[in-house]
């Protein structure tokens, strides 16, 4: 099941989260649901790119119930020193801190179970870093409001997505392809609290050797409890091997250690005593 967390909870989790991590994740109307619908490991890489830091998140879908076609995909985000005549700043779509990038979640099935918003979660927080830098312009496809994109709710779940980062946009009047920019903002401006309240309904995050022991407990007493049902196979076997080659005297042990046979005859060795007595 998938609970709340208080900032002090969230605060211990932060020192003891791993580069590597397992997200179990259920759908948004079933949050408390037995068993998972997918199952995510995502690796986290940084590293230094020129006078700035590139971070990505590898996603990788690892259930046994993932289909085929696309189980994985990076997001990636950079932050660049001033210099060059750029000022301090930082990108949250792409691994480079220049125009364009986008992040496409290739993940079947998996749409608007806050994925996406677990992941940006993770990326704002580390652009929160440098609070002083700029936050590189966002902008809006057409391609993402057209009719029956992306399951026909793309547009509603896509603004709701960025609200929650503290992102707002203004409509374009320039470039058609370009329907909406986000405007200028510091990346202390950035939030993450309702984001982090929300994909924690039906998120559950573990460090990945963590869920490796759990999987292996869960191994182990799953081996267990097929040893018992082996051996009680077994024995069934044998008895079954006994009752084939001695039919007869099987059953008449059977007679003999039954209690309700005995009872049976004991009725009917009275019946048998009062019929008698009758006939005399």
């Amino acid at each position: 099941m998938v609970g709340n967390a208080t900032a002090q909870d969230s605060a211990i989790e932060e020192a003891q989260r791993e580069n590597l991590r397992v997200i179990q994740v259920r759908h948004r109307d079933t949050p408390n649901s037995d068993s998972p619908d997918a199952i995510l490991m995502i690796q986290r890489i940084e590293q230094p790119i020129g006078q700035g830091v590139r971070l990505t998140l590898r996603v990788k879908r690892i259930d046994s119930q993932r289909p085929h076609g696309s189980n994985e995909f990076c997001w990636a985000a950079c932050y660049s020193q001033a210099g060059f005549g750029n000022a301090e700043r930082v990108k949250l779509t792409d691994g480079e801190c220049r125009s364009g990038g986008d992040v496409r979640m290739r993940l079947s099935g998996l749409l608007g179970n806050r994925i996406g918003t677990y992941l940006m979660t993770e990326i704002v927080a580390w652009a929160k870093q440098w609070p002083t830098a700029e936050v590189m312009q966002i902008k809006l496809s057409w391609e993402d409001e057209k009719p029956g994109a992306w399951d026909g709710m793309n547009v509603p779940r896509r603004n709701r997505f960025y609200e929650q980062f503290g992102i707002e946009f203004v409509p374009s009047e320039t470039e058609s392809s370009i329907t909406a920019r986000s405007q200028h903002m510091l990346a202390n401006d950035l939030t993450t609290e309702e984001a982090e309240r929300a994909w924690r309904l039906n998120i559950k995050e573990m460090n990945a050797s963590d869920w490796l022991v759990e999987q292996q407990r869960q191994l182990e007493e799953q081996e267990g409890q097929l040893t018992k049902i082996k051996r009680m196979a077994a024995n069934r076997q044998t008895t079954i091997d006994r009752i084939e080659a001695h039919p007869y005297r099987y059953a008449a042990c059977r007679l003999l250690t039954n209690p309700l046979a005995w009872g049976c005859l004991a009725v009917a060795a009275v019946a048998f005593s009062l019929t008698k007595e009758v006939v005399s």
